[in-house]
């Protein structure tokens, strides 16, 4: 009888903590996209199936061991939408374990989780349960924990405190208590409490390094940000929302920098340096620091919403004037300076081929030099002598020299009206110029890159090709050289982010570009389980919407950042003052170097004649000279008897 009626009380209970747990699941997830129900029933299982009753979309999840996470059970589920868990006693041990681990591998995520835990134990084993997960890292990623643990003849509702630091953030927090005979709560509270609204000086690690003007540490006395056992606070666009998110939300920062690797790199065992690399190791929470939403991150975080607009481009060397040599044979293009040479050889052989007007018979009264010397007068408007006795050499030499006359001039107007101003290269203001370019465009890190990686823009595919990462301290060498793109970003505010490396020397040696390389937005980076997201990203947005970040730029630029610098920037593309000029030695370089080469040429022409000159008065000459003729006659008499020879057969 005793045990019959031990049995009934057990179907009571098991019934009314089913009763419980489909009312939780029905108050607090009716909106729930779907449930995870984690369940681990085996044969050696001594606790009862929890069958709750629900209309509510459950998956249910049987956890396996497996060495391949990415094709696990729950993975699944968590790709399916699951953010709420009810997790039962026998599963929790591989809940925990692998809390982290699972949600590293999915693409879905969203940092508020729920997770609700069915405690069917009593005695020594509830205790000893209840006091692993008290002690178990996995806590420190799920703010909204329920668990619920049968005492005697009710279910006590237990929570943990989260906030404030370690072991206090550990301590257990007793919600209510529910009684199966009534399906009442004694206290009626909620079960999942706003733990998040006041941390209670909750200490979060984030990493970000010094990056004008988006994060510069600054000791002060009354920091919130703690960093090698010394307080800072932090300035800059980032720096401003971290400092705001602790006021706002009661916390403090734990930095950490690693200002050597920057960025830093994620190597594929989920190993890295740097900012980047302290996140995907999970030494921090958060990362931030004027990164973008790069698409080769996004599998290993979770990104914030947008934070603000940047533009990234180049400042390219400055246009250079134009050797005044190069000038007198830029005039015409390539195509009119092929057109006049063919022109000028073809009227110097007709010339040359056509009978002298008044010796018909004869072809060398006018040397071919004489003609092209003659030729050459008239395409330069000098004094000429032109055919002129027959109709048709009057009609050559009329349209000859409309033709000279046509070239020359406009020749003559086009080199004046150019050299009165100074005459600069081409600058490079789009993607297509700095592609045709060929020069090096610098950065001092590789994620300065990654938005173009991907791209098929064959002029972004031809930029990439001369990218270069110098060593931070080879920088400040490029930018005194003035030879070399140097990258750079424009804020949204209109101020410009540049490193230290310019100064007001050396940045008049170059231009900024017209046209952005890309555009994206600042982001900040998570782990997939940080629950603090949401939060970041409402505050973010109430900054933005504020305004709040255009007070921000301006005074962290003009207090952190050469003002001369950032005038320069924005005056880079003003065009110089134009003033005429008078005409100097190197205006006329260009005559100097034809004529030059032409003095040159002479010079060697006549020390060859003048060994010609020498070389016939020698005895050798006189040698070669009679053994030609003796040559030259025994040709003669072998073509006689040859011919005479003929004649005879004949």
């Amino acid at each position: 009888m005793e045990a019959l009626v031990k049995s009934v009380s057990e179907v009571d209970a098991l019934l009314g903590y089913e009763q419980l747990l489909a009312e939780i699941l029905i108050t607090y997830f009716l909106e729930v996209y779907t449930i995870c129900r984690i369940v681990n029933q085996t044969k050696s299982t001594n606790k009862p199936f929890l069958n709750i009753q629900s209309d509510l979309p459950i998956a249910v999840v049987y956890p396996q061991e497996t060495a391949d996470l990415l094709h696990s059970p729950m993975v699944q589920a968590i790709e399916l939408g699951c953010t709420h868990f009810l997790v039962d006693e026998d599963a929790l041990p591989y809940f925990l374990d692998h809390y982290i681990s699972i949600h590293d591998e999915t693409l879905f995520r969203r940092p508020e989780k729920y997770v609700l835990i069915a405690v069917q134990s009593i005695g020594t084993a509830q205790a000893s349960l209840m006091k692993a997960v008290q002690l178990h890292p996995s806590l420190q990623d799920i703010a909204n924990l329920l668990l619920v643990v049968p005492n005697a003849a009710k279910f006590e509702l237990i929570t943990h405190r989260y906030v404030g630091n370690a072991p206090n953030s550990l301590d257990w927090i007793h919600l209510d208590t529910y009684d199966p005979e009534t399906g009442l709560f004694m206290a009626d509270a909620n079960l999942f409490p706003d733990k998040l609204s006041n941390l209670m000086g909750k200490t979060l690690k984030v990493a970000t390094f010094y990056l004008l003007p988006w994060s510069m540490m600054r000791q002060t006395d009354d920091g919130i940000v703690r960093y090698l056992d010394q307080q800072y606070t932090i300035d800059g666009l980032d720096g401003y929302i971290l400092i705001q998110f602790c006021l706002w939300y009661n916390c403090t920062w734990e930095l950490y920098c690693d200002q050597a690797n920057q960025y830093g790199q994620v190597f594929p065992n989920r190993t890295g340096n740097g900012m980047i690399g302290a996140l995907i190791e999970r030494k921090v929470d958060f990362a931030i620091g004027a990164v973008g939403g790069w698409y080769q991150l996004f599998q290993y975080f979770s990104f914030s919403n947008p934070v603000q607009w940047i533009g990234i481009t180049c400042l390219a060397p400055r246009p250079g004037l134009i050797e005044y040599w190069r000038i007198v044979f830029m005039m015409f293009a390539e195509s009119v300076w092929g057109i006049l040479i063919l022109t000028f050889i073809m009227v110097s052989m007709l010339q040359y081929l056509l009978p002298p007007p008044d010796l018909p018979e004869s072809h060398s009264q006018r040397s071919f030099s004489w003609i092209v010397i003659n030729l050459l007068c008239a395409f330069l408007l000098l004094p000429s002598n032109l055919r002129r006795d027959p109709l048709s050499d009057v009609i050559l030499s009329s349209t000859l020299s409309v033709f000279t006359l046509t070239v020359a001039y406009v020749y003559i107007g086009k080199i004046h009206s150019i050299l009165a101003f100074p005459v600069y290269e081409p600058p490079i203001d789009t993607i297509l110029d700095l592609a045709v370019s060929g020069i090096p465009w610098n950065a001092p890190h590789e994620a300065w890159m990654y938005a173009l990686v991907g791209t098929e823009n064959p002029n972004v595919q031809k930029v990439l090709t001369t990218f270069r990462v110098p060593p931070i301290e080879d920088i400040p060498i490029i930018a005194d050289e003035g030879k070399e793109a140097i990258i750079m970003a424009l804020l949204n505010y209109g101020h410009s982010m540049v490193g230290t490396w310019f100064d007001a020397k050396n940045i008049e040696n170059y231009r900024l570009m017209t046209e952005l390389l890309y555009f994206e937005y600042d982001t900040g980076y998570a782990t997939k389980t940080w629950p603090l997201l949401d939060r970041f990203d409402r505050l973010a947005m109430w900054i933005r919407d504020a305004c709040l970040f255009q007070y921000v730029e301006l005074v962290d630029v003009y207090r952190y950042m050469n003002y001369w610098v950032q005038t320069s920037i924005a005056h880079s593309k003003d065009r110089p003052q134009n003033l005429l000029r008078i005409m100097n030695v190197e205006e006329i370089s260009g005559g100097l170097m034809i004529l030059g080469i032409g003095l040159v040429l002479a010079i060697a022409v006549f020390a060859l004649e003048l060994g010609i000159v020498g070389f016939r008065k020698t005895s050798v000459y006189r040698v070669i000279c009679l053994k030609w003729k003796s040559i030259k006659h025994s040709c003669w008499n072998v073509n006689n008897l040859m011919r005479n020879s003929l004649d005879s057969v004949n």
